[in-house]
């Protein structure tokens, strides 16, 4: 799949889901979804839906190292 192609909001829908997806016993989803949308969080000029696509980077960092 080709983020740069999907608008924001659908950005933003994806990353929640691979990050609920590692709570269902899948961590590999955490770290999928860490390397996947690295860019889009902190490379990308500011949009709307970056400061949550941020949030859960941060979150799925710290719950893949455990």
């Amino acid at each position: 799949m080709n983020l740069e192609r999907l608008p924001n909001e659908e950005k933003l829908s994806l990353c929640r889901k691979y990050y609920l997806g590692g709570f269902a016993f899948l961590p590999f989803l955490w770290l999928v979804n860490v390397v996947w949308f690295f860019k889009e969080a902190f490379m990308k000029p500011v949009y709307s839906e970056q400061l949550q696509i941020k949030t859960c980077k941060c979150h799925n960092c710290f719950f893949c190292c455990f």
